[in-house]
């Protein structure tokens, strides 16, 4: 039986799999990191313009700019890790992070470019991880726009030059480190930068089936201070008072509030007041929302909200069925002596249904 040796050529050499030997050819690395992603798994992977240490899970993906980040609305979700074990997966991640420039971990003892058919299968093996949503219905789809829900991150492998497009490989590849199955972390800005150990080369992108969409919405109906606004249409009951914030005094925010936007949340240790939405579903198996609005100091820009407060996945239909809240504050002011002397604001309920589909590259 052959055996597969993975030979790596230095330069603007292309990386390629073959039975015997090492081949040169004229073409350029990206030239053979596209003709690898033409193969995989029938295109499902989108492949980044270089290798990054983050997966963006959850974020919008722009065709010319990649994943794109809202500074104001940051993306939290959690993700689990599982290892691939699928040869072709494990051979388009290798060979693209190759191409890309990406090396091991464990640099060559001698500086020599080439690797052992058994050190490369081992490298493959350990170092291919599936970066996904622990809940896949926590991605915030909204219709006409990709989302990237899964990333192949190469967890021992690493960038040693990034001006560099040559792809150096150790005789062995090192150890991975927090490769474990099914790991959650938060967010997705746990690592940054574009350099580091644990490299993600591909993304999965996918998008709201719009021949599946289903959306009905309560309208928009106002808010009362300290008086509960039934909304029959959502199963609601939405409450809104104002809260004075003294420390020490046991007036203070509760516990697990959100606020309307993210410059509220770095402000709120100097927040005196603020304004609370209570969004009570009448279901006693979902839990309370609360959102807060600065009332003062008062934050021009931040007076308008709008998240999903319930998303779950229906196994018989595969759908994605959610519920969306939006508030508007259109005027709401306090006195000197924080009590409120004007308060006008709109709350909208929507409960939505879905089905998603898979992006391919052809389709961008």
């Amino acid at each position: 039986m052959k055996k597969t040796v993975v030979a790596a050529c230095l330069g603007l050499g292309a990386v390629l799999v073959l039975n015997n030997g090492c081949v040169s050819t004229g073409g350029s690395a990206m030239e053979t990191h596209t003709k690898g992603i033409e193969s995989v798994t029938e295109e499902e992977y989108v492949v980044t313009k270089k290798p990054v240490d983050r997966h963006y899970i959850g974020y919008v993906w722009s065709k010319q700019f990649g994943p794109v980040e809202d500074t104001n609305n940051p993306v939290e979700i959690r993700v689990k890790k599982e290892r691939s074990f699928k040869g072709v997966q494990q051979d388009f991640a290798f060979n693209v992070g190759l191409a890309l420039g990406a090396r091991p971990v464990a640099a060559p003892v001698m500086g020599e470019a080439g690797i052992q058919g058994g050190s490369v299968e081992k490298s493959k093996l350990e170092g291919l991880e599936i970066i996904t949503p622990v809940n896949i219905a926590d991605v915030p789809f909204e219709p006409d726009y990709n989302y990237i829900t899964e990333a192949l991150r190469l967890s021992n492998f690493r960038i040693g030059d990034e001006k560099s497009n040559k792809a150096s490989i150790g005789v062995t590849a090192g150890s991975v480190a927090g490769s474990g199955t099914a790991v959650a972390e938060a967010g997705s800005s746990a690592r940054r930068g574009t350099e580091g150990e644990g490299l993600v080369v591909a993304y999965r992108l996918q998008t709201i089936d719009k021949g599946s969409y289903i959306k009905k919405d309560s309208g928009f109906v106002p808010l009362q201070l300290d008086k509960n606004i039934d909304l029959p249409a959502g199963n609601v009951v939405v409450r809104s008072r104002l809260q004075t914030i003294e420390p020490g005094a046991g007036k203070s925010l509760p516990r697990n509030v959100l606020w309307a936007c993210a410059r509220a949340n770095a402000m709120s240790r100097d927040m005196l007041a603020a304004w609370l939405v209570e969004v009570k579903p009448l279901d006693p198996k979902r839990k309370t929302l609360t959102i807060a609005f600065p009332a003062f100091p008062k934050v021009e820009e931040c007076q308008n909200y709008s998240g999903v407060i319930f998303s779950r996945i229906d196994p018989l239909t595969d759908r994605i069925i959610r519920q969306k809240v939006g508030i508007t504050v259109i005027d709401a002011e306090v006195n000197d002596v924080l009590k409120p002397t004007a308060f006008d604001a709109r709350v909208t309920v929507s409960d939505e249904s879905f089905k998603i589909k898979t992006v391919t590259p052809a389709d961008l």
